[in-house]
């Protein structure tokens, strides 16, 4: 089973120019990645200087996994201190086995992967 637990985590800060919000965001971003096998990014509010909002996600094939996981991340991102956490939302997502004859199933696109490489152009270098 693929279990995928996602977080969304709001920061205030009090940074004065994008420059300032940036120089958090990755240092947040960076110790995360670091200390933990997460994807984590910033997907909210990027030309606002005093909000920062990050998504990070954990894929796992156990839920209680992948929320224990998800809660070190978010406690690690807490306690570094570089700006205040003022929300906090998870979700888990559960997908099932794929169905029997899924990559069987016809392809709505006919057009092969050669034909698409064919029709494009190589990059020419002047």
């Amino acid at each position: 089973m693929l279990v995928v637990a996602v977080a969304r985590l709001a920061f205030s800060l009090t940074a004065v120019s994008l420059k300032d919000k940036r120089r958090v965001a990755r240092a947040l971003i960076d110790r995360t990645r670091r200390r933990f096998p997460v994807a984590v990014a910033e997907i909210e509010e990027n030309d606002n200087h005093a909000a920062l909002v990050l998504g990070c996600s954990v894929v796992s094939n156990d839920a209680q996994h992948a929320m224990s996981m998800l809660d070190h991340v978010v406690s690690f991102m807490e306690n570094t201190y570089l700006a205040p956490m003022i929300l906090r939302e998870r979700e888990i997502l559960h997908f099932g086995p794929l169905a029997d004859g899924f990559w069987d199933a016809e392809d709505p696109d006919p057009e092969s992967w050669e034909e698409v490489a064919a029709s494009c152009d190589p990059v020419s270098e002047d």
